[in-house]
């Protein structure tokens, strides 16, 4: 389905402020209006530059010389929604490159939708305003109020093409998931999870009174300890969390069939597949060895979670210098220790066990997922002189280790301390 979103942002572009010529422009001494002017300039060349942070601090700057101006506030309101809908579309594979820094996709819409907010307030006469207050609430995910703000410009001005276009996209794009719900409303609305809204799988019930899928609940309380529906600050712990066993029991005996479908659904997300592998982005592994990760990104606590209930693998990959992307090949670790701490982050102890060859790489709830094929090491023929240069070479770098750890014995004994460099055979 399409995003309800794409029409408004096809419709919508900056508007050119007025320079007006005289010896005073709109009310304002030449001077100042000149700056405001440059300054509106400035920003709509910004924000065709899809430069949209530079084009927002530009029009703020207009806006206090020029409080109020409703061209200025509807190209920094288009602005925030530009943004807004531009980190909700962001792949989760970019942040591996680039980290996000700023205000959040809701709070942009929100900072849009007060924008758009005093022009409509102010009587215009013009259609734009609807149009950007019901962009900003469908980035809020307010549909109902978005169609609300479509035909109060319906009203402003009922021949309006653009208002009709999106009113009707924005009917077609809600209707569809109204209508795939309404489907099996009868059947599952009162045992549907609200933060997935499928039938509700392994169900766990809050203190406060509302049920979520387990894992819904878990991804929940990675990014907060609130409850998902009123709020209410949450004391529990949601792996030990208990399921309820009621409930799930009247599901299953009342729906097998949608049961049976959530439980698959649930079992290829946990178990990958032979050869499909979940990757941890961070560096490079070698088979036999280990190290100790902590894990704190939400993204990641979902897939250890999932790792955890499935095989206790998962493939580690560093980012190649020269590219910039993923690496193509990478170590399967084992987890050998997973301990989950009180803030929500796991203590991992890994330990790398084979190499693989990533074919092909796709995101999945946040975190990469690869399809691999397996690297064996070809055994070089007995008696070959390869065979014994790298026999001697391992030979060498096993008795460098051993002195290197003696000399270390030896200065923790004595309380002397001893250069970093490997000690002289």
């Amino acid at each position: 389905m399409a995003s309800p979103g794409a029409a408004f942002a096809a419709a919508l572009a900056a508007e050119d402020f007025p320079l007006v010529e005289g010896q005073e422009g709109m009310g304002m001494a030449p001077d100042k209006y000149r700056e405001v002017f440059d300054l509106a300039l400035r920003g709509t060349r910004a924000f065709r530059d899809r430069r949209f942070d530079e084009a927002i601090s530009f029009y703020s700057k207009a806006l206090n010389l020029r409080p109020g101006d409703p061209i200025i506030l509807s190209n920094r309101s288009l602005a925030f929604c530009r943004i807004s809908q531009l980190l909700r579309e962001r792949s989760s594979a970019d942040s591996e490159y680039q980290p996000l820094n700023g205000l959040d996709p809701t709070t942009h819409a929100e900072l849009a939708l007060k924008d758009a907010e005093k022009i409509v307030s102010n009587n215009s006469n013009s259609p734009r305003p609807y149009l950007l207050k019901a962009y900003a609430l469908i980035l809020l995910e307010h549909y109902h109020e978005a169609r609300e703000a479509l035909l109060a410009g319906l009203q402003v001005d009922p021949l309006s093409h653009v208002l009709q276009t999106c009113l009707s996209d924005l009917d077609r794009n809600t209707n569809i998931a109204a209508g795939a719900r309404r489907a099996r409303l009868d059947r599952t609305d009162d045992f549907e999870c609200t933060l997935c809204f499928k039938l509700l799988y392994e169900p766990v019930t809050t203190p406060c009174g509302h049920s979520f899928c387990r894992s819904c609940l878990h991804q929940s309380m990675d990014h907060g300890n609130k409850c998902p529906m009123c709020r209410t600050v949450l004391f529990i712990g949601p792996r030990t969390y208990p399921i309820s066993v009621t409930l799930s029991n009247i599901i299953q005996r009342n729906f097998p069939e949608e049961y049976a479908e959530r439980r698959s659904e649930h079992e290829t997300m946990t178990y990958a597949g032979v050869d499909l592998m979940p990757l941890f982005v961070m560096d490079v592994v070698l088979p036999c060895q280990k190290m100790a990760l902590n894990i704190f990104e939400p993204r990641y606590r979902l897939m250890v979670r999932r790792i955890m209930e499935g095989n206790h693998r998962m493939g580690m990959v560093a980012i190649d210098s020269a590219t910039g992307t993923v690496a193509d090949c990478g170590c399967e670790v084992e987890i050998l220790e997973c301990e989950p701490l009180p803030d929500g982050r796991f203590y991992l102890e890994v330990e790398g066990s084979r190499r693989f060859h990533i074919l092909r790489s796709w995101d999945q709830d946040g975190y990469r997922v690869a399809e691999v094929e397996w690297l064996q090491d070809i055994p070089l023929p007995e008696g070959s002189q390869e065979r014994r240069e790298l026999i001697e070479l391992a030979n060498g770098a096993s008795e460098l280790a051993r002195a290197y750890i003696r000399r270390a014995r030896e200065t923790v004994r004595t309380g002397f301390s001893f250069p970093a460099s490997a000690p002289p055979m």
